[in-house]
């Protein structure tokens, strides 16, 4: 298959040493649907099947466009070509979908098919003042009896259907305060990250032309996570594919769709699989056999994967029994993390995972701070969000790691950006602000000075680090004058944010550097990564899955099937970043937040483990632990 590829050598070499199913992925010539379960090597592979279009599917004015989850994905996908001697260029756009949809479709096509152009417009946040109180007046107009910040989710939901002409039940309050949100938001000049999609999707519907010419500039589009990005870019991919001939590799899994409560869905990716051509990576290079059994046991069916061959570690699957309470839990977790790292397991690579907020985080948080266990807890990160916070985040990464361009393995996904990537971001953000552009070289020296690390980490230090790269770049000045919403009163909010947790660099650093530190990260944020040892604590029906309380009924009610399977697929992501060792905390009881006890039996997920390592070795598995009962 592989022995005559024309592409560099290094590439060739590189697309070699992927087994059948990974090469079949990387070099097919038409359509394809990339099935890649748990740790079977898919960014690997997706990054084989760029650097293999963009050398023999592109022409100068042509090229790729890689969309993913996330920026740190994409700059994932741009470092690893780098590392085969790939340089793409202007041939390559990597990143999220909002932004692939604000750079190749607003901003060239908008004015021309008589839209506003997006940088005439105010960049929202659904966590800004202005986009909560709109969504208060559109729940209050279209008469949603429910209290609108707790409804986000729901809501995005339903615009995201909408979006695509699916408008629900006949006079469903949502879908009327859909209606009126977006017109408001039209009105009032503003735009946010849906919106940035479903306004592209609209215009490529009603003006063929234009799907053309992004055709002509991108003829192939591969999409990381296709299961968890739901709706509207499912709508956008056949659309460029049925009228415009785009070339489509999606890459997913079907049993990893944690965002289902936003709208997505695994039927998107199923339908795709009826029309492009299929391929199943197999082999799981991350886990041992007992994990990945224990993972088909949440699942309750059989799927394809195994173990690499050559693998001599099963892994382990060690349950603890607790009798007591959520606090108790959380001491368990604290001492298993003490013996792991007595036995030499670095602690960050060691990960707590919690389903949502409530006890069993507070109990963590608790037992961690009266242990002084070291962690970074990456759901409660207290600094701004935003391209220009970004930015700072990634000089402070780019400070602590030194010299080095990069750190981590190729597994490991923990990218430093170069000082040239530096220097280029931050000339992104210049123009967008409207400033007066800064020659590459002059920029890269500037910055290069600016990340020295010769100081110590105490907050003077930090401040004065933040300080001189705020005065060196006009930091204030990009943020008070992007049109960015995130972006305004940044510059003052981080410095605010350092001085009132006494941060350090390798605490602005979160996000860009994760070693030195144990993770507290929920299930869903824990997608995509991996780690030694992954720790369950909290297994207790009403924790996960979750149940919520019913005022009326007076009682936590069984969940919903649909909330009962995103909470099933959420554990099975979660087991599945456990590379060694995956160890199950259950019980039979937990505590309210008011001191209620509810004893709804152990969480049926646990069960499902359980009753799979009881089985004789070889039945569906190897038992990978005793049980020992604290």
């Amino acid at each position: 298959m592989t022995s005559d590829l024309m592409v560099r050598p290094v590439l060739a070499r590189e697309i070699r040493k992927l087994n059948e199913d990974q090469q079949e992925a990387a070099t097919h010539s038409g359509d394809l649907v990339v099935l890649a379960g748990p740790g079977s090597g898919k960014t690997r592979t997706l990054v084989a099947r760029v650097g293999y279009l963009l050398e023999t599917g592109t022409s100068n004015g042509r090229g790729v466009a890689a969309i993913t989850y996330t920026n740190h994905a994409a700059r994932e996908i741009i470092e690893r070509l780098s590392r085969l001697g790939i340089s793409a260029g202007d041939r390559l756009t990597a990143g999220t979908l909002h932004s692939w949809c604000l750079s190749n479709i607003l901003r060239p096509y908008s004015i021309l098919v008589g839209r506003k152009h997006p940088d005439q417009l105010i960049v929202l946040d659904d966590k800004s003042k202005d986009w909560v109180n709109l969504l208060e007046e559109s729940f209050e107009r279209a008469g949603v009896m429910a209290i609108a910040k707790y409804e986000i989710a729901s809501f995005t939901k339903a615009r995201r259907r909408f979006a695509v002409g699916d408008v629900g039940e006949p006079r469903d309050p949502m879908v009327d305060a859909v209606q009126i949100f977006e017109k408001e938001m039209n009105d009032r000049g503003f735009i946010d990250f849906d919106s940035m999609v479903s306004i592209s999707l609209s215009i490529l519907k009603e003006h063929p032309r234009v799907a053309q010419l992004v055709a002509a500039r991108y003829p192939n589009i591969v999409v990381d996570e296709y299961q968890d990005l739901g709706p509207v870019l499912h709508g956008l991919v056949t659309l460029l594919n049925d009228s415009a001939g785009v070339r489509v590799s999606a890459f997913g899994d079907p049993d990893q769709t944690v965002m289902g409560f936003t709208g997505a869905d695994p039927r998107y990716l199923n339908e795709l699989m009826t029309k492009f051509h299929p391929v199943t990576l197999k082999i799981n290079y991350r886990s041992g056999r007992a994990i990945i059994a224990a993972s088909h046991a949440i699942l309750g069916e059989s799927r394809d994967h195994r173990a690499a061959e050559d693998r001599e570690d099963h892994g382990v699957i060690e349950s603890i029994e607790v009798n007591g309470g959520l606090r108790l839990h959380s001491e368990v977790v604290v001492q298993k993390i003490e013996e792991l790292t007595a036995s030499g397991v670095p602690a960050h690579e060691i990960a707590v995972l919690y389903p949502r907020k409530g006890p069993l985080l507070t109990g963590l948080l608790h037992a961690f701070s009266a242990r002084s266990v070291g962690y970074v807890h990456e759901r409660d990160e207290v600094l701004p969000s935003g391209p220009v916070a970004d930015f700072i985040r990634a000089c402070a990464a780019r400070t602590v790691s030194g010299h080095q361009p990069s750190i981590g393995s190729e597994s490991s996904a923990d990218v430093v950006f170069t000082i040239g990537e530096l220097a280029a971001t931050y000339r992104t953000l210049r123009r967008g602000s409207g400033l007066e552009d800064i020659p590459q070289r002059g920029v890269a020296k500037s910055i290069a000075s600016l990340v020295r690390r010769d100081s110590a980490d105490g907050l003077p230090e930090i401040l004065g680090w933040f300080d001189g790269l705020v005065r060196g770049l006009e930091l204030d000045e990009v943020a008070d004058n992007s049109s960015r919403y995130l972006d305004v009163e940044c510059v003052e909010n981080f410095r605010d944010c350092c001085v009132n947790n006494a941060l350090t660099l390798a605490d602005i650093s979160v996000g860009e550097l994760r070693n030195g530190k144990v993770a507290l990260t929920t299930y869903h944020s824990a997608k995509g990564r991996e780690w030694q040892v992954v720790i369950l604590p909290g297994l207790v029906d009403g924790i996960m899955p979750g149940r919520f309380w019913d005022r009326k009924r007076r009682l936590f009610p069984e969940p919903p099937p649909d909330r009962l399977k995103q909470d099933r697929l959420a554990f099975y992501v979660g087991l599945t970043r456990a590379k060694s060792a995956a160890v199950l905390i259950y019980g039979d009881h937990w505590e309210t937040d008011w001191g209620g006890r509810n004893t709804l039996g152990v969480s049926r997920f646990a069960r499902d483990v359980l009753a799979q390592l009881s089985l004789p070795p070889g039945a569906r598995g190897t038992r990978g632990a005793d049980f020992p009962t604290f």
